[in-house]
């Protein structure tokens, strides 16, 4: 469906160049933010290094300074949407819905896009015009993992593997996927491509028409809105489509743990129980066996 071979036999560096897509696809980047303009500012220069002529738009929530709206009122390519009440998925369908790009790309305000990120991201829908949305490859800088928990995720994931196809892996890893029993598997730091039914916020692209014809993001969810992405796919998954992984389009995530989203431990859990319900409704009852053991370790481990 893919063609991921063909992409996996093309050499280093032969991406479309940024001003050929451009020409080929109307392109804007979607940046949600709340109450962290220091830290948007930091990404906005960095972006702007990088992709000086990509259109931008920001989702701006809580209070933005006057003078961050001067500077910004300054680039002819930037617009901006501000609502009074957060809300993760809201803003992004604000900001989606409003777009006249047939591709949006979605960064968080604390990840930073390295080299060739946009073009991998693009290339994926260039070559393929049913594709309808791409995750790309996450560097966490702030958050690592145990020996131990490394080695109980692959032996889950060596016998959960056994029923997935070949083109949804990667050198044996299960990449942005989530299966029937809700158990949901990251692994955005591999690299090459592969089959997805799940995204990471943090650094997706959907394809504009097909994301208004699912009613884009639910935006049901609250607070640290976690597991939108997956519901997301799930929804799309019913329809037969589904995403593709570029583990060449690279972000390197700050993940900052203060403002945003963030709120205190009690109701961050409280917020994160409920965004579940909206994954078990997409996948069923059964869903809560996978979903339990998530539960537990961020009530009592983290």
């Amino acid at each position: 469906m893919f063609e991921l071979e063909a992409y996996l036999l093309r050499p280093a560096g032969s991406h479309m160049s940024t001003v050929e897509h451009l020409k080929k696809l109307k392109v804007e980047l979607v940046i949600p933010s709340f109450n962290r303009i220091d830290l948007l500012v930091e990404t906005l220069s960095k972006v702007r290094t990088l992709y000086p002529d990509i259109r931008i738009c920001l989702g701006l929530q809580g209070t933005v300074p006057e003078d961050f709206l001067k500077q910004t009122g300054q680039d002819p390519r930037l617009r901006i949407i501000m609502l009074s009440s957060p809300g993760t998925t809201p803003t992004l369908n604000r900001c989606i819905f409003s777009s006249q790009a047939d591709i949006v790309l979605i960064l968080d305000d604390d990840a930073v896009p390295h080299f060739g990120w946009l073009e991998s991201h693009l290339d994926a829908f260039s070559q393929d015009p049913e594709l309808t949305y791409t995750t790309g490859r996450e560097v966490r800088i702030a958050k690592g993992t145990t020996s131990f928990s490394d080695w109980i995720r692959i032996m889950v994931e060596c016998l959960f593997g056994l029923f997935l196809a070949r083109d949804k892996k990667l050198n044996g890893r299960i990449v942005a996927w989530t299966n029937k029993i809700g158990l949901i598997f990251g692994n955005v730091d591999q690299p090459g491509f592969c089959v997805i039914n799940s995204a990471r916020g943090c650094n997706m692209a959907v394809r504009r028409s097909s994301f208004t014809e699912l009613g884009g993001f639910n935006d049901r969810f609250r607070g640290n809105a976690y597991l939108f992405e997956s519901e997301f796919g799930i929804r799309m998954a019913k329809k037969g489509k589904f995403g593709q992984y570029r583990g060449d389009a690279i972000v390197i995530h700050h993940e900052v743990s203060s403002g945003g989203s963030r709120a205190g431990k009690s109701q961050w859990f409280k917020d994160y129980l409920f965004n579940h319900r909206f994954m078990i409704d997409q996948l069923g009852p059964q869903a809560w066996l996978g979903s339990l053991p998530r539960l537990i370790k961020k009530l009592f481990f983290s």
